[in-house]
């Protein structure tokens, strides 16, 4: 036996490293990945030599044959329980993935008709809202009456429910009040310093105001109401004007513009022309 040529494969001169379980027959490496033994079952040669196997060349001469059913029925065995392993482990992943796949379904419906339930609360509780608006706006009776207008005579201010008349001549006191008496007022009485700035406001300041104090007594209205001294009364007069600045004291002999005061008229009522035409 030539050692050396048993040591290299005939074919691709190459070491006869492996050894075929299936066709029990030495091989080389290239052989290996060879088509007729890319599918068998290879172990090394120094392994299938330490089990007993006697080798020779690219034809084996073999005292003992590797039983098939040993080692490689083992092997074949195993390489069946990887394979069912794996598509096990395939087929529980598409099943995750296909349940994570429903799940994201389910998670984007559920999303999207709580959405939808929602939009129709809001829309149903709106139209009820506007159909409660305008039921209780139909059913106000309408005002018969016609609309009040406010009535002051002509050239007199209204503020704060009472008309007010601001002179441009001068007199005393007394002939001021007097032509305020005669328009149906008197000098303007007011309960406090704000409200006879409002009149004021509307004309020039030094203007007669119907507070007047006799010799030893103390500061009344025209209208016989006690002063409360909401506002201070300045100079050793008897009686009391409308200035810039507050209210001062002169002698009531002094002439100088006045305010008449009162309360508005009963206001006339504004007819309206249907109405007005439906009279006639």
């Amino acid at each position: 036996m030539n050692l050396q040529a048993d040591s290299v494969c005939r074919i691709h001169e190459a070491e006869l490293s492996f050894f075929c379980m299936e066709d029990q027959s030495p091989i080389c490496k290239v052989c290996r990945t060879a088509r007729e033994h890319k599918s068998h079952m290879v172990i090394p040669r120094a392994e299938a030599e330490a089990m007993g196997s006697t080798v020779t060349g690219n034809t084996s001469v073999r005292e003992k044959t590797f039983p098939r059913s040993g080692s490689s029925s083992a092997v074949d065995s195993h390489l069946s329980i990887v394979e069912l392993a794996k598509e096990a482990v395939d087929e529980d992943t598409a099943m995750l993935k296909e349940n994570n796949q429903s799940g994201f379904k389910m998670q984007r419906f559920l999303v999207w008709t709580i959405l939808i339930i929602f939009l129709i609360a809001i829309g149903g509780l709106g139209a009820t809202i506007f159909v409660f608006t305008r039921a209780s706006g139909s059913n106000e009776p309408a005002d018969p009456r016609p609309s009040i207008v406010p009535c002051c005579p002509p050239g007199w201010i209204a503020s704060l429910g009472n008309c007010y008349y601001l002179s441009e001549e001068e007199k005393s006191w007394d002939l001021s009040q007097d032509h305020c008496f005669s328009h149906g007022a008197s000098l303007a009485v007011a309960s406090s310093l704000e409200a006879l700035a409002a009149v004021h406001r509307a004309g020039p300041s030094n203007h007669w105001i119907g507070l007047r104090r006799d010799p030893g007594q103390s500061w009344r209205w025209v209208n016989g109401a006690e002063f409360n001294h909401s506002f201070e009364v300045n100079g050793g007069g008897s009686c009391a004007y409308l200035t810039a600045s507050g209210v001062d004291s002169a002698k009531c002999s002094t002439e100088r513009r006045w305010v008449c005061g009162k309360v508005v008229e009963p206001a006339r009522r504004q007819t309206d022309p249907n109405e007005r035409a439906l009279r006639y």
